[in-house]
């Protein structure tokens, strides 16, 4: 239906996810995406020429340009810190209650069914339970597989692009259940990487979603229009964004360090936090459980995890790597609209810079882990190595292009302040 307000990125984003249709989104000033029946009518699409129609898909669910979508942002960014806390208590406390409570949970199960039923139902339940997720995964790999392909406009259930997700997060179940084939006896097939595939399409519809509430819009204070609510116009504001990265930060950086220290006054054991708890028990699950980018290195029994990165290590950056899509956009889109003769050469767009400040970030903490500052073996909160570096290569490349006042100023300017700083 139509949500209005923020929901109608949300409505946008459900029928790219479960119809893969094209749509158009329009307040009477801004339209973004395209469809069949709208080809006649003029476009006003932000950040992109008319030959770029295939690459402003990409951004359709990025845009929401209600006025309640800056409330909903600064809302996200003060109660998102607090659900992942809430979401990671949990988790620890069953993996706890079942692992160190002395809950027998098989025992008490056969005393009550019997031997063979629960033999039978414990058979079962790894398919059963994987049968929800896998289906979710199939629509977040076929939003991923639609989003690069040109037929766009074809929107059967029975398209191309569903049907090979489909396909390949089957691949991915099966590299779960069976991480290497051996062919011949000589050659072993390492299907574990599939599984990080699932992972990402996962985090890129995650990060669609959540990204137009965390992107700012100004209003506007033309005394000349007759709209009764004048139109928000795109900001290239950081703000709202950066409040809720740095949450999630310290919360990352809390959910490590802080449970690692309050373990370890007392147990003389080498503490783990209770992040890492957590991610290790996904890691060594035999079900099937997206939500873990790992390279496995070895075959078979000898199979290890060597490295192991979190979807928010991936979804939250990215969320920054999307505003920095954005904002290059709007700078793009402003200079036309003002009819710039010659738009200045910028050393480094914003894309870049998030970018490079992600593979810095992740270095640092290549290097920093060396150290083993949490003991031998221990993970590292990779949060509070990639947002702070991130955000230190936005505001480098703001300095550098004289933009430091709109990247961390308020969005809430108006057109005549505009004007009157001019």
């Amino acid at each position: 239906g139509y949500l209005g307000g923020p929901g109608m990125a949300l409505d946008n984003l459900n029928k790219e996810v479960l119809k893969g249709e094209s749509f158009v989104y329009d307040d009477g000033s801004i339209v973004v995406g395209s469809t069949d029946d709208d080809d006649d009518k003029e476009e006003d699409v932000v950040g992109s020429d008319d030959d770029d129609d295939d690459d402003d898909k990409l951004f359709a669910t990025l845009v929401d340009d209600s006025p309640q979508s800056t409330k909903v942002g600064s809302a996200i960014a003060l109660t998102l810190p607090l659900l992942l806390g809430g979401s990671l208590a949990l988790s620890y406390s069953l993996i706890s209650f079942f692992k160190d409570a002395g809950v027998d949970g098989s025992s008490i199960s056969s005393s009550i069914i019997g031997d063979e039923y629960l033999s039978a139902i414990q058979g079962l339940l790894p398919y059963l339970t994987s049968i929800p997720s896998m289906a979710l995964c199939v629509l977040f790999v076929a939003t991923e597989f639609r989003s690069v392909s040109k037929a766009s406009t074809n929107t059967s259930l029975l398209r191309a692009e569903n049907i090979a997700a489909l396909l390949y997060v089957a691949g991915a179940y099966v590299a779960k259940v069976y991480p290497t084939i051996t062919i011949g006896g000589e050659w072993n097939l390492d299907l574990g990487p599939l599984q990080n595939g699932v992972n990402i399409a996962f985090a890129a519809t995650v990060v669609r979603a959540l990204s137009p509430f965390l992107i700012s819009y100004s209003s506007t204070s033309d005394s000349s229009s007759t709209m009764a609510s004048p139109p928000k116009v795109p900001s290239i504001s950081i703000q709202t964004m950066a409040l809720a990265l740095i949450g999630v930060t310290l919360f990352d950086g809390i959910s490590v360090f802080g449970t690692v220290a309050n373990a370890a006054t007392i147990d003389t054991v080498a503490p783990a936090s209770v992040m890492e708890t957590v991610a290790t028990y996904k890691a060594d699950a035999q079900l099937w459980n997206p939500g873990l980018l790992s390279v496995v290195v070895g075959h078979n029994q000898n199979a290890k995890i060597t490295e192991a990165l979190g979807l928010g290590d991936v979804v939250f950056p990215a969320c920054l790597v999307a505003w920095g899509f954005f904002a290059d956009a709007v700078v793009k889109s402003t200079d036309a609209a003002e009819e710039v003769e010659e738009i200045p050469k910028r050393q480094i767009s914003y894309t870049t810079a998030t970018t490079a400040g992600y593979v810095i970030g992740s270095a640092a903490t290549e290097i920093v882990g060396t150290f083993s500052l949490l003991g031998s073996g221990r993970g590292l909160p990779a949060l509070i190595f990639l947002i702070p570096s991130m955000l230190i290569a936005v505001t480098t490349v703001a300095a550098s292009r004289g933009e430091l006042n709109e990247v961390w100023g308020s969005s809430d300017v108006t057109e005549s302040e505009s004007n009157a700083s001019d």
